[in-house]
């Protein structure tokens, strides 16, 4: 049931809101205005009537009517709900608020304060120009830096919201008086859903140091890293301009190519792609360009992500870079004019495989029945087998019979949930230290380097609620579980397997 702030974040008018307060130049079915939040000598303040929301592209701010009341006024988010709705006649009790509002108002808050703090910051900005990320990207997407955790703990209990942004996990409670920021001393990126609003952050490392180079949100009531995209709220509109999505594998491809003008472009959330990822970019296009790195491993976990897009009901264009690019690197040696030009030229994924099977009909023939068997639509999986029977002479029959996938052993549901546990959250600890046997550990230790390609299909199928919670008391079962069994068995390396 919609909160009392979503039912007054739609019956307000926000150019009537705004232009109580600031000039509005009508430009289109836009608005424009010099922007009051910074220094702006020309207008890069604009205002959509059709999407309620405002943004400065300039600095970088942006929100709908409550949150430009907020900054405008210098009050926190509810008290300027509160002021609209006694102004416009509208019943508002703070209370009867939802606890997902709260939290996700307490998100939208933390992601102005980082952003504040990345221009604070040169080493953090110094970073994100290396990596040839534009200011223009930087204020899109909000990019920011985590300088200080009291300073950010001080912030919401200011405002009132410490105890919700406490539900995040993005804090962790040291005693009454100490907290830490979980991306501390990082870039930080601001995840949204399809709508705008921050339901989480990514954060990365500035420094080579022993820490993981990666921390993404733990899951929460307001965060599903499996249902969610990045970047598709920022890419939406260029998507169904182009017809097509690009998926690229992390957050930096996605940052590097939207600063290059590629700006239909999206990645999961610091995981391999889940179905409903692909369910929800199927609601904005029917097409994917593939564009993982060009190496083995990216090679594998793009054979990892086509079944997916498949099922999803998508038409999957994979792009692939010259051996040992990643998007990034390829941009930097030859241009994103290129990059553009190999995006543009990539084949359909049958069509191209309809081609290569002329140069090895063993081997592409079973690429063509196993793909064959994700799609969901009959008629075409016929008519695709039927084109390939008539080239290659291969019967219908033989190809509409799906593919065997080779069996891995499988593992225990604990072993699954501490791999899933290293590859999803990262966490600050190095499997060497670990008392589990050497298999177990090596599997551990591809994990926690994002390896997905080299991990069992079976780990990514395990159902957690609370990954982050079972996966230390599971680990600690399983040390103890293995210490056990070595003095049991007097053996060093004994398999759970």
């Amino acid at each position: 049931m919609s909160s009392d702030i979503d039912e007054l974040r739609r019956e307000i008018d926000i150019v009537d809101v705004i232009s109580e307060y600031i000039t509005l130049e009508r430009v289109g079915s836009n608005y424009r205005a010099n922007c009051p939040f910074h220094p702006d000598r020309t207008p890069s303040f604009y205002v959509s009537p059709s999407k309620q929301i405002f943004k400065c592209f300039g600095c970088g701010v942006g929100g709908d009517a409550i949150k430009f009341v907020s900054l405008y006024e210098n009050i926190s988010y509810l008290e300027a709900a509160l002021e609209l709705a006694k102004k416009y006649g509208k019943s508002l009790n703070i209370q009867k608020i939802s606890k997902n509002e709260k939290i996700l108002i307490a998100l939208d808050r933390v992601a102005d304060f980082y952003m504040e703090s990345l221009h604070k910051n040169e080493e953090a900005l110094e970073y994100l120009r290396k990596r040839g990320i534009s200011g223009s990207t930087l204020k899109r997407f909000g990019i920011g830096f985590s300088p200080s955790s009291e300073a950010l703990v001080n912030l919401l209990r200011k405002e009132g919201l410490l105890e919700d942004y406490l539900k995040t996990k993005n804090i962790i409670k040291i005693n009454e008086e100490t907290y830490r920021d979980l991306f501390l001393k990082r870039v930080i990126v601001p995840i949204r859903n399809p709508s705008g609003r921050v339901i989480g952050f990514g954060g990365r490392r500035i420094r080579e140091d022993s820490s993981p180079k990666y921390i993404n949100s733990p899951d929460s009531d307001v965060f599903k890293k499996g249902k969610n995209l990045f970047g598709l709220f920022e890419a939406k509109d260029y998507i169904k301009d182009e017809g097509f999505a690009v998926l690229v594998e992390g957050y930096f491809d996605a940052l590097k190519l939207f600063s290059e003008g590629i700006k239909n472009v999206v990645a999961p959330l610091g995981t391999a792609l889940t179905e409903d990822q692909a369910q929800l970019l199927s609601r904005y296009t029917k097409t994917v360009y593939l564009l993982y790195d060009g190496d083995t491993a990216g090679r594998n976990a793009m054979n990892r992500v086509i079944p997916i897009l498949l099922k999803a009901g998508l038409e999957v264009h994979p792009v692939y870079l010259p051996e040992g690019h990643d998007p990034d690197s390829f941009i930097d040696a030859f241009g994103v004019k290129e990059l553009k030009s190999i995006i543009k030229s990539s084949r359909e994924l049958f069509e191209s495989l309809l081609e290569k099977a002329s140069e090895n009909l063993e081997k592409y023939t079973k690429d063509f029945r196993y793909f064959l068997g994700f799609l969901r639509d009959d008629i075409k999986r016929i008519a695709l087998a039927a084109e390939y029977e008539k080239r290659y002479k291969v019967p219908v029959e033989t190809l509409l019979q799906p593919v065997k996938q080779e069996k891995v052993n499988s593992l225990p549901w604990n072993v699954k949930v501490v791999l899933k546990g290293f590859y999803e959250l990262k966490p600050n600890i190095s499997p060497e230290e670990l008392e589990l046997p050497e298999d177990i550990k090596e599997l551990c230790e591809k994990a926690i380097r994002g390896e997905a390609h080299e991990l069992p299909e079976e780990v990514f199928e395990v159902n957690v609620s609370d990954l982050e919670k079972v996966f230390w008391s599971v680990l600690d079962k399983l040390q103890q579980n293995y210490r056990k069994l070595r003095k049991k068995k007097g053996v060093l390396n004994k398999s759970f397997r």
